[in-house]
């Protein structure tokens, strides 16, 4: 599947390979040595079926839960427009180490000329929780920076 998405990388934030996170892109903001190294998360799933935009984060959430030691959603609200609805919603994860981390979630829909053809993104932010109080601002920008080009052929 080819995306052709722009956005804006914040300032602070480093472009990384994925690798095999499932991501179709990573970046990473400068920590500490031995701190949590923040990162932003893109993925992209395609979604043919009827799931509304709150089950795809509820599946997220489930998700995450399988593999973190404590999860809690500290708050979920809808975002986006009808025609193109999204959800943004703040977690609290415990890492096996005992480590808490906040993870800020905006799952966005891209309507597809067919309903099978819809994808839905999920922008994702984990840093520590001081880290994620002074790093919201820019992965706010980064989340309205996003957009879906149009049909423009091969062009980068």
């Amino acid at each position: 599947m080819t995306l052709p998405l722009d956005f804006v990388i914040p300032d602070g934030w480093t472009a990384v390979e994925p690798g095999d996170s499932g991501a179709v892109f990573v970046a990473v903001h400068d920590a500490a040595p031995g701190e949590f190294v923040p990162n932003i998360t893109v993925s992209v799933q395609q979604r043919p079926d009827e799931a509304s935009i709150d089950a795809v984060a509820a599946e997220a959430v489930e998700r995450l839960s399988l593999v973190s030691a404590g999860l809690e959603v500290l708050s979920r609200r809808d975002v986006g427009a009808p025609a193109a609805p999204g959800v943004m919603q703040l977690l609290r994860l415990r890492t096996g180490e005992g480590d808490e981390l906040i993870q800020t979630q905006v799952h966005l829909t891209v309507p597809g000329v067919t309903p099978a053809e819809r994808l839905v993104l999920e922008l994702a932010c984990t840093a520590a929780p001081a880290t994620a109080r002074r790093l919201s601002p820019g992965f706010q920008r980064f989340v309205g920076s996003v957009h879906v080009r149009q049909h423009e052929g091969t062009q980068q």
